[in-house]
């Protein structure tokens, strides 16, 4: 009697968009993916894909029999794969395969005999795609279906508690980032400057005025230090400016990028050494 599998993670819902997104989850977040089979019943499609230390199984939500939301996204599910490099084959499955499938009850022996079948087939998978291409003469965007997630493993420690609260309001964290980084740097050089003014002082050199800054970095020469100074100020000037005398409208990507532009001000801050 074959047990239900405990090392299977079921991903997904029967709705096409929840399934697609799983499949971006995985290949952003899987360590390494080895390879990924379509189990096929009567044009319905679910995905075995394999990771380093776990299968995870992409529930039933995609279609081939005619143009539809199911089809598309079958097509994008297996054009992500595609992009990571991994190897697709397809497996056709019986119809009391596939109803263990719906129950979430495949056993370790199921999956293993899918993996390594001799039936497996690849030819089949450039056919729904070029099949589909052909129908619908447009491209399918697939960048959207990626976690829309911070890096939570490169957010500066100083910042990292306006990383949690990101989502719920991003405009103040970044704002109260840009506040917490000029009162980090006011403090470093004693001063009661604003703005990119107390971050030219801090970081940027008037070689011809025989001017140095009071911080710089590891760099080849002084050139190349102040070059990363006066990229500091630019960055901050840029950005920062631009939210002190108007209201801005971002969308939640590019707000997202804008936080990312903070974080490598708070590394880069971090990095200066004092002269």
């Amino acid at each position: 009697f074959n047990q239900p599998s405990e090392e299977i993670q079921y991903l997904g819902t029967p709705y096409t968009q929840d399934c697609i997104e799983a499949i971006a989850l995985v290949l952003q977040f899987e360590e390494q993916v080895e390879r990924a089979l379509v189990l096929t019943n009567d044009h319905n499609h679910c995905f075995l894909i394999k990771g380093y230390r776990t299968v995870y199984l992409i529930r039933y939500g995609f279609r081939s029999d005619y143009i539809s939301e199911g089809y598309k996204g079958f097509v994008k599910a297996l054009k992500l794969l595609q992009r990571h490099k991994i190897e697709i084959k397809e497996l056709l499955i019986s119809t009391k395969e596939f109803e263990i499938i719906r129950q979430n009850s495949l056993s370790d022996s199921n999956v293993e005999s899918f993996l390594n079948s001799s039936y497996s087939r690849t030819n089949t998978i450039y056919d729904y795609i070029s099949n589909l291409d052909f129908m619908l003469n447009e491209p399918l965007k697939i960048n959207d279906y990626y976690p829309s997630e911070l890096p939570l493993n490169l957010i500066d420690e100083r910042i990292i508690d306006l990383a949690f609260k990101f989502k719920l309001d991003a405009d103040a964290s970044i704002m109260t980032a840009y506040t917490r980084l000029e009162d980090i740097i006011r403090e470093k050089i004693n001063s009661q400057k604003f703005s990119s003014s107390l971050m030219e002082d801090a970081f940027c050199s008037d070689v011809k005025k025989n001017k140095l800054s009071p911080f710089k970095w590891e760099a080849e020469n002084e050139e190349a230090s102040n070059a990363i100074g006066r990229l500091f100020v630019n960055m901050f000037k840029a950005y920062r400016n631009q939210r002190a005398h108007s209201e801005v409208k971002k969308s939640f990507s590019q707000l997202q990028r804008e936080f990312l532009l903070i974080n490598e001000l708070y590394q880069l801050e971090y990095e200066s050494i004092k002269r």
